[in-house]
């Protein structure tokens, strides 16, 4: 389509004419310059008359055309509505719309002079399809936020939100709904400061913070908010603070409860060893003082039984401490520097005999023979109760005429560790494939008729498996039913770089005559105890007084000055952690320092701890072995 070309005056002279073709020639260059601008245009242009009648469109609005095919017939009304509303303004317009699943922006522009209108288009698709997508995303963004249980918001520096989730929303709205007492007012304005000192550090520091916060319901329940906050940029440049909030009052609640059944579950422990512990101590100190005066042969066989029958007993108890200890995570491994093949010898020496009795041979592949230099640095006793479990368990399920292989080797080392193979092989009644996890858990052995027939807690191997963990190992058993187990594990344990002791030598006896003469107090409450300590302290040669309880013993300490107090821990009234505060808040120095030596029944290491932290120089256990206690008195003295 051509455009109209100027109406012009018609020329009187041949000048004029020349004059208006030349002008004539010029406006026509003009026109085919401006054609061929719209056509060269990659937009569509379309000139509409009044009435939506088409004048003009350019060969871009042509290609639309065939695009759209009779699609474009749907835009007529509304491109109608758009001319005749641009020509009754006068004004430019700006619309958008749809067609063929394609999608347009247009500007109107009015020539009211003449009642046309141009449209400029701009295919927009890909943008509004783009805008599409994204608010889907968000939608979808924001249905997923609204699910979450967690409070999810964002505050700016001010503290204003910015964002809230549907869960954050619901307890704003919980919150702002009723009016608080004055107390939960208080209480949720200390809270709401607590929460802006956070988002402080947050800002002011960039990083990350977890922390847990109260929230006073105006019910005058209190929830807590377990909370990360973390910085969040924002499109403007400032930065917001970012909150994801997981309400862990039942949670909370539920450890609380657990700790306070632990604490329990402790104190019933830490009662029941002094309960049980203490009248055992009356019952191997005794029968160990009697030992000791002339007896016939049946008496000294009666008193065996009662001595063996006390140390099974006591065994027990440590059995059940030692899991105790495990399960609270409160089991601490000493880190001491020993000979594994004389641990070995010395943890097996007892149980030999025992076999040899019952008819079972055993065979030992010593670990020197690997390991030219076996010195370690681990917990002694810990290893040798694992070897003692595992060998006594041997010698209880192997038969008369059996055999039991006790074998160490080195199966790796580096310039400053050893790793170690401890096996025990035996020929005895084997373990059904079902049952071999069972053995491994608390109070169990592989058949129900086992602790009939062969006796036994059903804690020993649960406790190797525990200690042998605790050392980074794992314990591991291999059994066919009727024909033997084998039990293994491996360790790697530092290097040990101070020389070996002279294994061959022996400690010489002790002659008693570092205590002979001194003056000792001895506050006990159990009279048993107090007599069975009491024979020790005088077949050492020690003078000592007695005091029957806290108060009593706190009395003695300041009326007169000893050598050495023992302390007993578990008293009525004033317990011996009072009696020491007591005693070392005595104005006299020389009384307020005497040495304290813990006489308790209480064998958690926590309990050495507090005896220690309460001024006690020592701690001895009960049922106390007697080399023990001479050699803690000795030390503590200064005397050997």
């Amino acid at each position: 389509m051509k455009l109209p070309l100027t109406a012009t005056k018609r020329p009187a002279t041949l000048p004029e004419a020349h004059a208006a073709l030349d002008e004539l020639t010029q406006e026509l260059s003009e026109q085919r310059q401006l054609t061929r601008i719209l056509a060269q245009n990659p937009n569509p242009i379309y000139r509409l008359q009044v009435g939506a009648q088409l004048l003009y469109a350019n060969p871009a609005a042509e290609r639309l055309q065939q695009e759209l095919g009779t699609s474009s017939s749907l835009l007529r009304p509304a491109v109608q509505a758009w001319v005749e509303e641009s020509l009754r303004t006068d004004c430019e317009l700006r619309r958008d719309f749809a067609a063929a699943d394609r999608h347009f922006s247009v500007c109107i522009v009015p020539d009211a002079a003449v009642q046309q209108v141009t449209l400029y288009l701009t295919e927009v698709t890909d943008r509004v399809r783009a805008e599409t997508q994204r608010a889907r995303q968000q939608a979808f963004t924001e249905q997923v936020l609204d699910a979450l249980p967690s409070l999810v918001y964002v505050r700016d520096a001010a503290g204003r939100y910015v964002y809230r989730n549907r869960a954050a929303q619901e307890l704003v709205n919980l919150l702002a709904e009723s009016t608080p007492t004055p107390e939960i007012a208080a209480r949720q304005a200390e809270q709401r400061a607590a929460y802006a000192a956070v988002d402080a550090q947050v800002l002011a520091t960039g990083q990350q913070h977890v922390v847990e916060e109260g929230v006073a319901l105006p019910s005058g329940e209190n929830r807590c908010l377990q909370t990360v906050k973390r910085p969040l940029a924002w499109e403007s440049g400032s930065v917001h603070v970012l909150g994801v909030s997981t309400d862990v009052t039942e949670l909370r609640q539920a450890r609380e409860a657990a700790e306070a059944a632990a604490t329990a579950r402790a104190n019933f422990l830490a009662n029941m060893s002094h309960e049980i512990r203490t009248p055992l101590n009356g019952v191997l100190g005794i029968a160990a003082q009697l030992a000791k005066t002339p007896l016939n042969a049946r008496q000294q066989e009666l008193l065996q039984i009662v001595l063996a029958s006390g140390r099974h007993l006591l065994g027990i108890i440590n059995d059940v401490l030692d899991m105790a200890k495990i399960t609270s995570g409160k089991l601490e491994l000493a880190q001491d520097a020993f000979d594994v093949c004389e641990m070995l010898f010395q943890a097996a020496s007892p149980l030999l005999q025992q076999a040899q009795e019952k008819g079972i041979t055993v065979v030992a592949n010593r670990l020197q023979d690997s390991c030219p230099n076996p010195r370690v640095v681990g917990d002694l006793q810990r290893l040798s109760q694992v070897v003692l479990n595992l060998l006594s368990n041997a010698i209880k399920f192997t038969p008369a005429g059996g055999q039991i292989t006790a074998s160490g080797y080195q199966v790796g080392e580096t310039e400053d560790t050893l790793t170690i193979e401890f096996s025990f092989r035996d020929t005895g009644v084997g373990i059904a494939p079902d049952k071999l996890e069972r053995i491994f858990e608390d109070f169990t052995q592989a058949y129900a008729d086992t602790s009939r027939q062969f006796g036994g807690t059903g804690l020993g191997l649960s406790i190797s498996r525990a200690l042998v963990q605790e050392m980074g190992g794992e314990l591991t058993v291999e059994s066919t039913l009727g024909e033997g187990s084998t039990f293994a594990f491996t360790i790697t344990l530092p290097r040990a770089t101070e020389a070996a002791p002279d294994p061959t030598g022996s400690p010489a006896p002790p002659s008693f005559a570092g205590l002979r003469g001194r003056r000792l107090l001895l506050v006990e409450d159990n009279e048993i105890n107090r007599l069975v300590a009491g024979l020790l302290l005088e077949e050492w040669g020690m003078v000592y007084d007695e005091a029957e309880d806290g108060a009593a013993g706190v009395a003695r300490a300041a009326a007169h000055p000893y050598d050495v107090v023992l302390m007993d821990v578990q008293m009525p009234g004033m317990s011996g952690l009072e009696a020491t505060a007591a005693i070392r808040a005595l104005p006299d120095p020389a009384l307020a320092g005497v040495p304290i030596v813990a006489l308790t029944a209480n064998a958690f290491e926590a309990d050495r701890q507090q005896c220690l932290a309460a001024g006690m120089q020592a701690c001895v256990a009960k049922p106390f072995d007697e080399a023990l206690l001479y050699q803690t008195l000795t030390e503590v003295l200064g005397v050997s």
